[in-house]
């Protein structure tokens, strides 16, 4: 913003020439300081503000303003900008002043960046500041070398550039550009220091604020993990989407502010989130906040794998039988992790029976293998045969998951131990409700949270992931030599 010799008001008020509306009202005051000329000398005068006004860092009453100084007002942390009173019309001269590079405000001291990495960031700033030098002599010179009137307009064009040009910097350090323009007692503050203020202030407030929203929610679902009442589980839930939407809303403002940082936010939590989401991204099953419970249960159960005295053993004959199983899978377009399934069933072990006669790979009860169009008669068992097992198996899923949808697969995980006609009793509760249709009440997370589900099928689910993260992660978990 460029100014003459007229006075500068500076504050929170609607009317001063250099407003900061949105600043915090603990540092910036409605009518906090003000620049005036005086005996061809600008003056920045604290006008009795609540925090002070400072140049260079010091504190001061009034001051007299040179090129380069700094003013800053309210307490550290409040809003900057940068003082040049113009000097020379070279557009070089005024290149070669316009970089600056600050630590942010409320930050540790700023990292150093390499020398090659300064002098490429720097470069692109001067390159821009001395294009806008250039357009401005242009425009001068066309104007009969008065003013032209574009000066305003050239330099928030040149600091949206170098604001782009910067966007990639480190959250350590960034830039920016101050300017001198050629004329006749011209004073110009380099206002970018304000919008960037501004704009790191508003994404801040965002980060907070949804930062606050996830406490809560983490609240919230530890709050569910020991409610046993319908009603009022009924009634967290509620408050839980209500929750979760915000934080999702303030996370897609953050992102049209600033992707990158969204993106780095969004990639957060630990090793053990950034696992349950890479499998939940593969079924298009992303949820917003994964119930604290199940994270747990499922670092049990990876926890007990990890340590089992036989893993290796199971290793290997999961090894063994792979190939074919993913053959089986793969002619039905399944994803693997729904193979762990013999894992948690019966070990890979193709003989394996249960004392509830379930018997093979995949453990199934002689109703189910006969539905599934398998052979148990006398003398005939094609469940002890892993291959017709697995086909069948295979075609078993692909039909939960049809039925329950690609997003749903834990339902179909679900359903292999429950039965599905267990799960559709669950749904049929569900619909039961208000808006009872929508996705986001027929998903294994709502009837998990909501306990619909026995608590071995809740357990169940878990445990199929963690077989899924140990035998993907073979040198991790030691599952081999």
């Amino acid at each position: 913003m460029s100014f003459g010799r007229e006075p500068v008001r500076i504050g929170r008020s609607s009317s001063a020439e250099l407003c900061f509306s949105e600043a915090p009202n603990a540092m910036v005051s409605t009518h906090h300081a003000q620049i005036v000329f005086e005996r061809g000398t600008y003056y920045v005068v604290d006008t009795s503000s609540t925090n002070g006004t400072l140049v260079n860092g010091r504190k001061v009453v009034k001051q007299r303003l040179e090129s380069g100084d700094r003013l800053c007002f309210g307490h550290p942390g409040g809003p900057e900008v940068d003082v040049e009173i113009e000097g020379s019309d070279s557009p070089t001269a005024w290149a070669s002043t316009v970089v600056q590079t600050v630590a942010p405000t409320g930050g540790g001291p700023a990292s150093s960046p390499s020398a090659a990495d300064a002098t490429r960031h720097d470069t692109g700033t001067l390159r821009v500041a001395g294009e806008a030098a250039q357009q401005l002599a242009q425009r001068r010179a066309q104007a009969g070398g008065s003013h032209s009137g574009d000066t305003v307009i050239i330099l928030a064009q040149a600091m949206d550039r170098v604001s782009q040009v910067e966007r990639s910097r480190s959250a350590r350090r960034w830039r920016k550009v101050v300017s001198a323009i050629g004329g006749t007692a011209l004073l110009v503050i380099g206002v970018l220091a304000v919008v960037v203020f501004m704009q790191r202030q508003e994404l801040n407030r965002l980060v907070n604020a949804k930062a606050s929203i996830d406490r809560d929610i983490q609240t919230l679902q530890e709050s569910m993990q020991t409610e046993t009442d319908p009603v009022r589980l009924a009634a967290l839930e509620d408050r839980l989407v209500a929750l979760t939407g915000s934080a999702q809303s303030a996370l897609r403002e953050l992102k049209l502010r600033d992707e990158a940082r969204a993106a780095q936010i969004s990639a957060g939590g630990d090793e053990l989130d950034r696992e349950i989401r890479k499998i939940l991204a593969k079924f298009n099953a992303t949820t917003y906040a994964v119930p604290p419970i199940f994270r747990e249960r499922l670092q049990f159960h990876i926890d007990t794998l990890a340590a089992a005295g036989n893993r290796k053993f199971m290793y290997g004959r999961k090894q063994r039988y792979w190939p074919m199983i993913m053959k089986e899978f793969g002619a039905l377009g399944l994803p693997e992790e729904m193979a762990y399934i013999a894992w948690v069933e019966s070990g890979f072990d193709p003989t394996a029976q249960s004392g509830a006669g379930a018997l093979g790979l995949w453990q199934m009860t002689t109703t189910t293998a006969q539905s599934l169009g398998l052979t148990v008669a006398s003398g005939v068992d094609e469940r002890l045969d892993p291959e017709k097992q697995t086909k069948a198996a295979a075609a078993y899923l692909a039909r939960l998951l049809s039925e329950f949808g690609e997003d749903s697969f834990m339902l179909a995980l679900a359903s292999y131990n429950r039965g599905e006609n267990g799960v559709r009793r669950a749904l049929g509760q569900v619909a039961r409700e208000a808006g009872g249709w929508r996705k986001d009440k027929r998903d294994f997370w709502h009837l998990y949270r909501l306990k619909l589900l026995p608590e071995e099928t809740r357990e169940y689910v878990p445990k199929v992931l963690a077989a899924a993260i140990v035998a993907s992660n073979p040198q991790k978990y030691g599952l081999v030599n």
